[in-house]
């Protein structure tokens, strides 16, 4: 990921499309290389809905190949579906992308108890609330995503419920909210790893924003040189990046341990899943929000086990 200079110019490409080529839009593009998309709703009647997807991506050589491969997906999913879908792009400076993305990133409530909020907002703390103060930078997560919220929702319940304080491994932290969310909901160990520096020193800041100074271990690697395991491990990755990880993230659970992913849609479930099972992990439990799944894994022998940490 280059470098953020207050003279770097972006491009915002604008995607409208029929409601239910909205997930898929949203994920082509994040693998077309956008940290993070925006969808809106659309004025319409019933029977002429759509959406907008709003996408970021730097201004340079590649996004004429990038806007290429979009323009042919659309037009690929115009063929199957039979529903058009539209897109534009404009540049925009740093200045004026840092705007657009505070519009849409507000104080949001993930649990009755779990708040995240960006720092250019003021949240009045009510008691027995968790706060998470989040600015992504460029790194992945503000926890407006449904990928994030589901994961955030399990890790509550899960840290909450564990007769101990569980150790949790972080991959792809990005911004780090994960991370955090664990530490203040009472992990005492967390290790947060991303292959992304810049993504690191984005979740270090975070960390020092919501008072974190120990109980965390950032740091940029690759998931397979760890060594350690781990009561819980979360990754929030791209359906690629979770199948190609998927030796290495069932080696680092501890008996009785718990894997959480999301960041796949709703119909790649069935290929993550049995790619998993051949590492000896079953799914015990699912979750589903606006077309994204959530998939929470343990050994098969350790089943039980990993049910007691929830219950």
């Amino acid at each position: 990921m280059p470098e953020i200079t207050d003279k770097k110019l972006w491009m915002e490409l604008q995607v409208e499309t029929h409601p239910t080529l909205a997930e898929a839009v949203s994920n082509f593009l994040i693998e077309q290389g956008s940290h993070g998309v925006v969808q809106e709703e659309l004025p319409g009647t019933e029977q002429h809905k759509r959406e907008r997807i709003i996408a970021y991506f730097p201004k340079d050589r590649h996004f004429v190949s990038r806007r290429q491969k979009i323009r042919t997906y659309l037009l690929a999913l115009r063929k199957i579906h039979r529903r058009s879908s539209r897109f534009q792009t404009r540049i925009i400076k740093q200045e004026e992308w840092a705007e657009a993305w505070k519009s849409n990133f507000k104080t949001i409530h993930v649990t009755p108890r779990l708040v995240i909020k960006p720092p250019w907002e003021e949240y009045p703390t009510k008691k027995g609330e968790v706060v998470v103060e989040i600015d992504p930078a460029m790194a992945f997560g503000t926890g407006t995503h449904p990928t994030t919220q589901m994961c955030l929702r399990v890790l509550e319940r899960l840290i909450l419920s564990s007769p101990h304080s569980p150790s949790i491994l972080d991959v792809g932290t990005g911004s780090g909210i994960l991370a955090i969310a664990s530490r203040k909901m009472g992990a005492k160990k967390v290790l947060a790893i991303d292959i992304d520096p810049l993504a690191i020193a984005c979740a270090r800041k975070n960390a020092a924003a919501n008072n974190i100074d120990s109980g965390i271990d950032f740091r940029t690697g690759f998931l397979g040189r760890l060594r350690r395991i781990f009561n819980i491990i979360v990754a929030n990755l791209l359906p690629q990046e979770l199948l190609s990880l998927a030796p290495y993230l069932a080696k680092r659970i501890s008996p009785g341990g718990a894997l959480i992913i999301s960041g796949l849609l709703r119909g790649q479930k069935k290929e993550v899943i049995s790619v998993f099972a051949e590492q000896g992990l079953e799914v015990w439990r699912s979750l589903e929000s606006k077309g994204w799944a959530c998939l929470m894994l343990s050994r098969k022998n350790e089943r039980d086990e990993a049910s007691a940490i929830q219950n």
